[in-house]
């Protein structure tokens, strides 16, 4: 084991520095030396940005989930094909309400466009006269007809029934 005192650790960062983020892959350029929190062993050279990431992982595992270091590797491999398994294809509440916050702040014409490849006409997307009613048109549609609640003709009732949607 060597020591790498503070005043030596950028000229070590420096020659140590890798083309691209062994983490996050290219697109960064502020690098820093990672070390493991447990035993204080610098790991390697990566991105601010990874090590901000790993950090946050680690403190979360070991605190919250009082993990063993040893189990922290097979942890992550478990979550990255717990990430990378298909979908059940049901649609979260939540998720819904970000997908539709996301859709709000769209510009009009996207929006339109959006509804339009959702197979709305253009007459269906007219009848919606604010963004309030592309909003609720866009709910309708990833509640009941993307989602399969409701196969049928796309429905513009949220347009045409009141103009308060």
């Amino acid at each position: 084991m060597k020591y790498i005192p503070a005043n030596k650790l950028q000229a070590w960062r420096i020659s140590n520095e890798p083309k691209q983020c062994p983490i996050l892959g290219e697109g960064y350029n502020k690098y820093c030396v990672d070390h493991d929190h447990k035993d204080g062993m610098i790991r390697g050279v990566i991105s601010s940005e990874a090590n901000t990431l790993i950090g946050k992982i680690e403190n979360i595992f070991y605190t919250m989930c009082r993990g063993k270091s040893e189990n922290i590797c097979d942890v992550l491999i478990n979550i990255g094909e717990y990430l990378n398994k298909p979908n059940t294809n049901y649609l979260h509440p939540v998720g819904c309400k970000q997908l539709t916050s996301r859709f709000s702040r769209l510009k009009k014409d996207d929006q339109e466009f959006a509804l339009h490849t959702f197979g709305y006409t253009k007459e269906e997307i007219n009848a919606c006269k604010n963004i309030k009613q592309r909003v609720k048109l866009y709910e309708l549609f990833l509640k009941k007809e993307f989602y399969g609640k409701n196969k049928t003709k796309h429905k513009t009732k949220a347009c045409l029934d009141t103009g308060k949607a």
